[in-house]
């Protein structure tokens, strides 16, 4: 019985980690679907960017808007504080004049309703999200724009690159969204993507619906819902933005423990989980995303069988070898753990990381499932 669950999780494991980007990349010559893009496409856009107490970038923000490559009276650019307290209001009512609307809302009650409040105020017909700390190449819009040309599309997602050079996890970090982005492309190649990020990303405005006012991860909904409305999701990896990692492990866990916590309160609403017919859709969403959240579980019961088979038959088998690997993986992210904000070679950043975002992931389900996280929260320093 022992050997059987641990068959059955270790598979699962190896399958979310492996054999599932395995799978997209064999598909890929046969099922790979293709979209009209047209270069020359430039629908009229709002940027929307949510702010919150943003006063150390949201000039350097606003600066890097205006210097897009796109036509500016197609372009309209909404800056929307929610409860900002710290001079963000007034720094961005110093761009008034250069077209930058300030749309300020009190009291303060969460990114998802001041997107709710300003997304039917927009007049453009794409809508582009994005925080204020990521900064935009100049030519963003003009690689994600021509995607809208196909009717088909309803949503595209750029790159959006975490500068880790001075990041304690700097090594992890990047290893992990190089590896979201393979994954995300070859998503995109068969039909949508699951993943959107929430520092770059552009839809049509008729398909966002508004969510409740809890809603904790708003990118994810909203990007799936248009997924679930018909329309395909992409990733277009030329569109690259730029954003500091966050500088803090114990900031940067509590956002993790979050974002699996938003995703377990959408999973028991329903919110945002498409429906078995939508059999590429569907296929990725328990890949990409259900079997990944529940990974901590697994590893959890792997560990346990691993150890009670060692335990009976003496620590003289292959049980006992697969757990000498588990044990010596584990001890390299606790040395990590021991100056958790220094910068460790990948050896030990690399399990650190792994095991830093995979119990947030444990705890998040957990806060998620008992419906405890806020839907407010104090950002993270990068």
């Amino acid at each position: 019985m022992l050997w059987t669950i641990l068959f059955v999780t270790s598979a699962t494991v190896i399958y979310v980690y492996a054999g599932y980007p395995l799978a997209l990349t064999l598909l890929q010559p046969l099922a790979a679907k293709s979209s009209r893009r047209e270069d020359t496409y430039a629908p009229s856009v709002t940027l929307i960017i949510p702010a919150y107490n943003e006063a150390l970038v949201i000039q350097k923000k606003i600066e890097n808007s205006l210097g897009l490559d796109y036509p500016r009276e197609r372009l309209e650019i909404i800056v929307s504080s929610d409860g900002s307290n710290d001079g963000t209001n007034e720094i961005v009512r110093q761009y008034e004049a250069s077209g930058v609307i300030l749309r300020a809302f009190t009291p303060r009650a969460g990114k998802i309703s001041v997107l709710n409040l300003s997304i039917p105020e927009a007049i453009g017909d794409i809508i582009v999200l994005c925080d204020a700390n990521v900064m935009f190449r100049p030519d963003v819009l003009r690689r994600l724009m021509p995607h809208f040309a196909d009717p088909e599309v309803g949503a595209v997602t750029g790159d959006v690159r975490i500068q880790s050079e001075d990041a304690p996890f700097g090594e992890g970090e990047g290893l992990y969204y190089k590896y979201e982005r393979l994954i995300q492309l070859q998503e995109s190649r068969l039909g949508s993507t699951v993943t959107v990020d929430g520092g770059l990303y552009a839809l049509r405005r008729e398909l966002f619906h508004q969510l409740p006012t809890d809603t904790i991860l708003d990118d994810f909904v909203i990007g799936m819902n248009v997924a679930i409305a018909g329309r395909r999701v992409l990733y277009d990896p030329s569109a690259v933005a730029t954003e500091n990692a966050t500088i803090d492990v114990w900031q940067e866990f509590h956002r993790k423990v979050r974002i699996v916590a938003g995703a377990f309160r959408e999973l028991l609403r329903g919110h945002g989980v498409p429906r078995p017919r939508q059999i590429q859709l569907f296929w990725s969403y328990l890949s990409h995303k259900l079997l990944r959240w529940l990974v901590p579980w697994c590893l959890l019961v792997i560990f346990g069988c691993t150890l009670s088979l060692a335990w009976l038959r003496g620590f003289a088998d292959v049980a006992t070898a697969f757990l000498t690997i588990q044990l010596v993986f584990y001890a390299c992210a606790l040395i990590g753990c021991t100056r958790p904000n220094a910068r460790w070679p990948a050896i030990i950043g690399v399990p650190f990381y792994f095991c830093m975002i995979n119990t947030a992931a444990w705890i998040g389900s957990l806060r998620g499932l008992t419906g405890i996280e806020k839907v407010t929260w104090n950002k993270a320093s990068r």
